[in-house]
């Protein structure tokens, strides 16, 4: 009988033992599921969600993952990485040759030259002291000036900039008001535009022409009024611009030329910015999309390839990007684009691409949106102290994404897609419930 017993009590010890080692592997997969199919808020739209422990193949939990959605400036984690493989660790701003008392310049796309966020300008402090006749090389860009698939009416808003082989200030005027109740410009267009500024009583905000830089503003102003103004880029407004910086600094005499294409030679030199992070960072905190498409030009022009969007995204694509798990349809740098088409498990795959190529976790995460703390999510996932959200956002309207890294409770690190299409809530209601169920996440895994 005693035998019996024992047997009886030992079964017991195995059953309850493996009760406990298998009880755990179901609780990620259904808690998870639960708070996401309950939710009210996300019943009535389209959502795709993966969520996979980091450096594995572990998935914890998948909705639609290999479902296409359109993913907005989730793209810009695209262009990163792109970067990422194609640029070093400082940006090319331009390339040059001289010959005796000239400079020939070829420009690279340097999303941060004469940019006013940026102190270090490397590239003009180069050309202001060449003590040359200078001559800049125009038409290496060949695309068209908005990209592909974006909204020709939002051209006046300060998201949806120009593109051009050589960026200056952002490519962009900032129109604020003085202490008078008078509109000035930064950099100064007035001086150069002035018989093309209409004051207008039927506007109340400033109104750039779709083809030109003639304004029509507002009769009065507040002192506080601000407003960011994209530039139609063409021939005139870069000579302007640009010898007038030179000229104001004492050093240039004459005035920059601008010439028609050459070939550039084979023994061209090459001036570089800013750091590539820092350029990055500013890319993907505050989500900038003049930034984002100008890196992938400036990809192009580090490795002589034609400097068109579609030509470093075909590039990428058949090269380091042809291992994703779905075919991606990418169209542009930005993610303004509703053309762009990913699934999630196609962004955390990246997630994984990235955080493999970066190799540093700190560094990473510095880089990108920090929950609580900084970038596009400094609003959201305060319950902690310490970050625990680490992601690109995304929106577009009616549309809301989020992807990056999650560190849990427990100290274990996931790779995240959560992507929200077609909606008719508020943007906010939708962000709320992101932040919610992946704030659950957090405590409990």
């Amino acid at each position: 009988m005693k035998r019996i017993f024992t047997v009886i009590n030992v079964l017991c010890v195995l059953l309850l033992a493996s009760c406990a080692v298998q009880k755990p592997k179901a609780l990620p997969y259904q808690n998870i599921a639960d708070i996401l199919n309950n939710s009210p808020i996300m019943s009535k739209h389209h959502v795709g969600f993966t969520i996979k422990e980091l450096g594995t193949d572990k998935t914890m939990f998948q909705k639609n993952e290999d479902k296409y959605f359109t993913p907005a400036s989730n793209t810009k984690l695209f262009t990163f990485y792109t970067a990422l493989n194609f640029l070093g660790d400082s940006i090319p701003s331009i390339e040059y040759s001289t010959r005796k008392d000239s400079l020939f310049i070829w420009p690279m796309a340097d999303a941060t030259f004469l940019h006013p966020d940026f102190k270090n300008h490397k590239a003009f402090d180069f050309i202001k002291n060449s003590g040359k006749n200078i001559f800049l090389i125009s038409g290496r860009y060949k695309g068209d000036k908005l990209g592909y698939g974006w909204n020709w009416n939002d051209y006046n808003d300060y998201y949806q900039t120009e593109m051009t082989d050589f960026p200056m200030y952002g490519n962009v005027t900032e129109v604020s008001a003085s202490s008078q109740g008078h509109l000035k410009y930064t950099p100064n267009l007035s001086a150069l535009y002035l018989n093309e500024i209409t004051a207008s009583s039927n506007v109340n905000s400033v109104k750039r022409d779709l083809e030109s830089n003639n304004l029509t503003v507002p009769k009065t102003v507040s002192v506080n009024y601000k407003q960011t103004v994209p530039l139609h880029l063409n021939r005139n407004l870069t000579e302007n611009l640009l010898n007038d910086t030179l000229l104001a600094t004492g050093l240039v005499i004459k005035p920059l030329v601008i010439l028609p294409w050459r070939k550039i030679p084979i023994n061209v030199k090459t001036i570089y910015s800013v750091k590539a992070d820092s350029l990055y960072k500013h890319m993907l905190q505050p989500s900038d999309n003049f930034m984002a498409e100008h890196i992938l030009l400036n990809c192009a022009a580090a490795n002589h390839i034609t400097m068109r969007t579609d030509s470093v995204i075909s590039l990428a694509s058949k090269t380091f990007l042809k291992d994703l798990p779905d075919k991606i349809q990418w169209v542009d740098g930005s993610g303004l684009s509703r053309h762009n088409l990913f699934t999630p498990r196609d962004m955390t795959a990246l997630l994984q691409k990235i955080y493999d190529k970066v190799g540093n976790e700190e560094r990473l995460f510095a880089l990108l949106p920090n929950g609580g703390k900084s970038g596009t999510i400094r609003n959201m996932f305060k319950s902690s102290d310490a970050p625990f959200v680490f992601a690109k956002s995304g929106s577009l309207s009616n549309n809301y994404n989020l992807s990056g890294y999650l560190i849990g409770a427990s100290g274990k690190k996931y790779l995240f897609s959560f992507m929200n299409n077609n909606f008719t809530n508020s943007t906010a209601t939708i962000r709320a419930e992101v932040d919610r169920i992946l704030t659950f996440i957090h405590n409990n895994y």
